[in-house]
Parts: C-alpha cells; structure tokens; sequence
C-alpha cells in the first residue's frame, strides 16, 4: 500500500465520516453542542405588552405638554409588581406606578421612568414626555408564533438556551458527541499509579489522547492496555468497535511484536491507508472497522498527538455535527533556521511570541517523537513543505495554532 500525502489522508478521512443521529438533551447540558434541528416558537416573546422601566404607566396625550418647569399631574391608580395583573384601566389624567417587567395596564400606551417624575401621596407629577410608546416592549416584538429562532447546525451558545427556554423547549435535538474508544497496546506499558519494572514506561497516550477527545467534543472511553501477542490484540479491538471511533496507539509499525495490523485483518478492518507522507506521525493506518472509522496511531507520544491532531480531531468535529473542523492557522516569521526531513510535510513544534500584529516562531528544540514536552511548550505546528529541506530564519511559514488562549487577549480591550 503505497505512503499517501497529508491532503490525500485528511480527504479520504473525511469524506468517510459523517455527522452523528441526534440525541434529545436538557438546555443546562447543550451549550456548545451543535443542534440537529430547526426550532420554531410556539409563542409570542414577550408574552405580553409590558414596561420596560420602573415608572407610570400612562396615555401619552395626557402628558405630552410636561415640562421641567411646567409638570403635569396625574392621579396614581394603583401600584402593578412584576408578575401581577393590572385591575384599573388609566383614563384621562390618571396613571399606574408599574415595575420593570409587569403588565402594561389597559389604557396606558407609554411608560415615563420614575427619575422624570415626582411622586406625592396620590397623584404623580410627570416633568418630561418623551415619544408615545416609550418604555414599552410589545408583545411578540422579539418572537412571533411559528418564527424560526435556530437552525440546524448551529452552535449552541448562552443567548441561544436563553432564547429556547423563552419559547418553553427545555429539551433539545443535538448531534450525539461520538464515543471514542482508545485502546493502548504493548508489553511495555504500565498504568500512571503502578510502580515501573525495568523496561516498563507510563501509558501516557491514554491520557493525552483521552484529554484531546474531550477537547474536540467526544467522549473518551480508555479500555485496558493490550499486551503484545495476536490474542489479546484481536479481543481488545472486539471490544472497541462498540464505539463509534477506535484509536489505537502502537503496534502499527514494522517490528516483530507489532499484532495491530495482524489483528486488524483477522477481524476484516477495511484498510484505507497506512503511512503518510509527514513527520512524525508517518506509521498512520485509517480504516473502518465494520462501519467505524479506525484510526491506528503511532505509539510515540508526540506523533500520536500530532497525528491525532491533524486527522481525528476534524473527523470527530465533523461527526459531532461541527462545520469548522480545524485549529486556526496564522502566518508567521521563522525567529531561527530550522532544518527539517525533505520529501516529507514535517510538522515542527514551536513557540509563538508576537511582534506588533504578527508572530515570530521558534522551535520548541528536539523535535523527537518521544519528547512529549517538546509539544507542551509550543503553542503551534509550523508546517514544512514535503520539498525543502531548510526552513530559513526571516521567511514566512504557516502555523497551526494549537493554543487558543494564545489569541485571547490578556489586556483590557477597551
């Protein structure tokens, strides 16, 4: 099977997966989740015509003369809370003290708030007019009956539970967020809280790529660690596939104790590729295992995160129903020249510091597979082209940027 590029990966990748069935959640739990339905109001919003101030309710014609130094006086009928139901109707020369929220009174077509006025023991002085209708919020003035108010697709943000829960949907249809099973193999993996044998490394991919499948909108589901031998390998991936996605770390190169391949045909896993064009990350295998995308990371820890980054992060935005797929991209200055491998898309982790509106990289140092601090420390993957050989200092590159906070702004923004 012949070494494909990063564009012929990430295609063939995504034009496998598809967005998740939806799913029907409450409104606390749906934020940020993408809806797969279009909703539509079965009421008016505000429900009711109502003030918009603490003030009078009053008719305009009778106010529309006041003055600062030439007031007019109204006779209070009643006081109208928030929640309560008007039970005067204001006529000619009278008004209703009414609270932010409460029912306009029948009669009354216009609010004047209370720091243009002067209340006395029965009657209210009104010192300015302002325009008919003002302080008034209509009833249906932000929704109508039948209005569409969100559509499929969307992102679900704080304004949008708000408006749902104002035309009474406390549930709502959602993409499923896709279960990931992450499956670790090899003799040589131990588990974060077990004391280390000679020759024995923490299974730290299990909880790197747990950590990353959270932070693309999956639910991460770590099963035991699968020892070297054929067996175990085989029974460890029939379990995975009751998942939506597999990710496997090692066992998908070249060496005498590597079964994943082995396992992979025995259970009849439709290989659509494996080894891409790139470093790290090269030893890539995606395929699907009865109907499910299969992705068979490389064991280094560096390059299962990059290759996690670069492929099974879009896949599972993609099927939790995401249109945008991929980390943000920047161009930057290079700080240093950086040499690279020719003839593959190397991906070197860097450090970005800014320099008035743009940013100059450096790398993070050894760019080993195995020196998983090396990606902690930088905030992007400044891309190489598969034909140079030299990233030169002073040029221009293309960086992923894997540190969002890097764009939030620490100063007062205005």
């Amino acid at each position: 099977m012949r070494m494909i590029s990063v564009h012929e990966a990430l295609t063939q990748i995504l034009e496998t997966v598809s967005p998740l069935a939806g799913e029907r959640i409450s409104l606390f739990e749906a934020t940020g989740r993408v809806l797969a339905e279009e909703v539509q109001s079965v009421r008016k919003v505000p429900p009711f015509t109502n003030s918009a101030m603490d003030g009078y309710a009053v008719r305009h014609d009778d106010i529309q003369s006041a003055q600062a130094d030439q007031p007019v006086a109204l006779s209070v009928l009643e006081v109208i809370q928030a929640g309560a139901v008007p039970t005067k109707t204001v006529e000619a020369k009278t008004a209703s003290k009414i609270m932010t929220g409460a029912v306009l009174p029948p009669g009354a077509d216009t609010v004047i708030k209370v720091e243009d006025t002067q209340e006395q023991p029965g009657q209210v002085f009104i010192h300015k007019a302002g325009p008919k209708g003002n302080n008034v919020r209509a009833s249906g003035e932000d929704i109508q009956p039948g209005q569409t108010i969100l559509k499929s697709g969307r992102v679900l943000r704080p304004a949008d539970i708000g408006l749902l829960a104002s035309v009474g949907r406390s549930f709502v249809l959602v993409h499923q967020h896709p279960r990931v099973a992450i499956l670790s193999t090899g003799d040589e993996l131990a588990e974060v809280d077990m004391p280390l044998q000679p020759g024995q490394i923490v299974n730290s991919n299990a909880y790197t790529l747990a950590a990353a499948v959270r932070e693309a909108g999956g639910q991460p589901v770590p099963l035991a660690i699968a020892r070297d031998s054929l067996e175990e390998t085989r029974a460890a991936l029939e379990e995975a596939v009751r998942h939506d996605v597999v990710l496997s770390t090692g066992g998908v190169s070249v060496g005498d104790f590597d079964f994943v391949k082995a396992a992979m045909d025995d259970i009849g896993i439709e290989r659509l590729f494996w080894r891409v064009a790139q470093k790290p990350g090269k030893p890539l295998t995606f395929g699907l295992l009865r109907g499910r995308p299969y992705f068979g990371l490389p064991g280094n820890p560096v390059s299962a995160l990059v290759c996690f980054y670069l492929y099974t992060w879009a896949a599972l935005r993609r099927m939790g129903g995401y249109r945008r797929l991929f980390f943000p991209t920047v161009q930057v200055t290079l700080g240093e020249d950086i040499s690279k491998a020719q003839g593959l898309t190397e991906f070197v982790r860097c450090q970005l510091t800014r320099n008035g509106p743009g940013y100059v990289a450096h790398s993070t140092g050894t760019q080993s597979s195995g020196v998983l601090s090396s990606l902690s420390l930088g905030e992007s993957l400044v891309i190489g082209p598969p034909e140079m050989a030299l990233l030169r200092k002073g040029t221009t590159a293309t960086a992923i940027v894997l540190d969002r906070e890097e764009f939030m702004p620490a100063e007062l923004p205005f």
